[in-house]
C-alpha cells in the first residue's frame, strides 16, 4: 500500500528510511531537514504527516518481505534519492540489505557488519577476549532448563525471547541458549565514525508488562546517571566493538546492570528508536548518522539535557481502533485507519518529559495506564 503526500521544498535532499517503525527516523531525519521516503509495516498517522511518501511493507517476526521492497525501491529509483538509512526490521536479514546496497547508497552498516555483529557466539568471542562479561550461550540442550533463555539471532524488540523451560519445540536452526542473568535493563545509544566514538545517552529500559511475552520491549527513559566507573566501562566497550565489528553512524548497546557490574548482552548496529528521547541545541544527531557514512567529521553536538521517556501502549484485549477519536498530544505512531488490534499487537506510543529518567517512566507509564482500551 502507498501513499503520498504533496512534496514541499523540493530543493531538500531525499533520503529512504525503512524500518518496522519508522516515525522516531523520519521525524529526525524531517527536524535535521531532510524529505523522507519513509517503508514501514504500520505507516502510522504521524509518519504520514511527516514523511514526503510512505510504502506500507508486510513484516512477519519482525522480517520484511524482501520481495515487496526491492520491489518497493525499484519503484522509486528514478528519483534523486541521496540514500536509504534503517531501524528494527533488518537484524536477520543481512543479505537483503546487501541487495538494497547495489540499487542506491547504503547510510547504515553493512550487510557483513550485521552478519558479525548478531551472531551470538563472535560477540561472546569479543566479549571474552576483551574482559566484558557476558551471559553463556549454547545450542546444545542445557541438563536443566530453569534458569535458561531461548533466543532467535538476529531478533529484534524482546517477542522472541522465551524461558526454556516454558517452550515446548525443538530449536529452529536460527535459535540458541543463554543463561538467564538478572539486573537492570539498560541501553546506551552512541555514534561511531572513523577515529570517533561518542556515548550519546544511556537509557533504562523495561518490559511490557500486560503481554504474554516476558520480553518483549516496553519502553524506555533517556539521561540515566550511571558511575563513573561503569560508564569508563561502558566507553571502552563501545570504543573496541565499534572498530572490532566496523561500526559507523548511530549504533546501541543492550546491557544489564547487576550491582556495580555491566553485562552486556548484544549491539544492535542500526538506528535506535531511543534517538526520538534526545534533542539538541546545536548540531543534529541524524546529520553526524549520515556523516559517518560521508567520510566527514562528526559536527559537534550539544544536547538537552532533560529525559524523555516512551512507553508502547500494546492491546491488553481484542482492541477496535476508530480514526476520529480524539488522542492526547502525548500519544504517537496514532493508526491511520480504523484498525483491531488483537491482544499484544502494539497500538501506540506513548511519550513524556520529567526531571529524571525515573520521573519520565512513571509519567509516561501512568499515562498509558489512563488510555482506554
Amino acid at each position: 500500500m502507498r501513499m503520498t503526500l504533496p512534496a514541499q521544498m523540493q530543493n531538500k535532499p531525499t533520503i529512504v528510511i525503512a524500518a518496522i517503525s519508522s516515525r522516531p527516523y523520519v521525524k529526525a531525519a524531517v527536524d535535521a531537514g531532510f524529505e523522507v521516503i519513509a517503508i514501514d509495516a504500520y505507516v502510522d498517522s504521524d509518519t504520514q504527516s511527516m514523511a514526503q511518501d510512505c510504502i506500507q511493507i508486510e513484516c512477519k517476526q519482525n522480517q520484511f518481505d524482501a520481495e515487496a521492497l526491492l520491489a518497493a525501491l525499484d519503484s522509486i529509483s528514478h528519483r534523486d534519492i541521496q540514500g536509504f538509512s534503517y531501524g528494527a526490521g533488518f537484524e536477520a536479514q543481512p543479505e537483503l540489505i546487501a541487495q538494497i546496497q547495489q540499487r542506491m547508497t547504503l547510510l547504515g552498516n553493512t550487510a557483513d557488519t550485521i552478519r558479525h555483529c548478531k551472531n551470538p557466539f563472535e560477540f561472546a568471542q569479543f566479549c571474552q577476549e576483551n574482559h566484558f562479561y557476558t551471559p553463556p550461550i549454547t545450542l546444545d540442550t542445557p541438563s536443566h532448563l530453569d534458569g535458561w533463555l531461548i533466543k532467535q539471532v538476529g531478533g529484534s524488540g524482546g517477542a522472541h525471547v522465551h524461558h526454556a523451560q516454558h517452550y515446548a519445540s525443538v530449536l529452529n536452526p536460527d535459535q540458541y541458549y543463554q543463561r538467564f542473568q538478572a539486573g537492570l535493563s539498560i541501553s546506551c545509544l552512541f555514534i561511531a565514525a572513523k577515529d570517533d566514538v561518542r556515548i550519546v545517552g544511556v537509557n533504562e529500559q523495561w518490559v511490557a508488562a500486560d503481554t504474554t511475552m516476558p520480553f518483549q520491549y516496553g519502553g524506555a527513559a533517556s539521561h540515566r546517571d550511571l558511575e563513573v566507573s561503569l560508564l569508563a566501562e561502558l566507553t571502552r566497550f563501545i570504543s573496541l566493538a565499534s572498530k572490532h565489528f566496523r561500526l559507523k553512524g548511530l549504533n546501541s548497546v543492550d546491557a544489564l546492570l547487576d550491582g556495580n557490574q555491566l553485562v552486556f548482552l548484544e549491539i544492535n548496529p542500526r538506528l535506535s528508536a531511543t534517538i526520538d528521547l534526545y534533542a539538541s541545541n546545536e548540531g543534529s544527531l541524524f546529520t553526524a548518522h549520515l556523516s559517518a557514512f560521508q567520510s566527514k567529521a562528526l559536527a559537534p553536538i550539544r544536547l538537552i539535557g532533560q529525559p524523555k521517556a516512551h512507553h508502547i501502549v500494546y492491546a491488553k484485549q481484542v482492541t477496535h481502533i476508530q480514526t476520529q477519536q480524539s488522542w492526547p498530544d502525548w500519544v504517537c505512531d496514532i493508526p491511520n485507519k480504523p484498525q483491531t488490534f488483537d491482544i499484544g499487537m502494539p497500538i501506540c506510543t506513548v511519550i513524556s518529559a520529567a526531571e529524571s529518567a525515573h520521573a519520565a517512566k512513571q509519567l509516561a507509564q501512568a499515562r498509558a495506564a489512563s488510555l482506554k482500551q
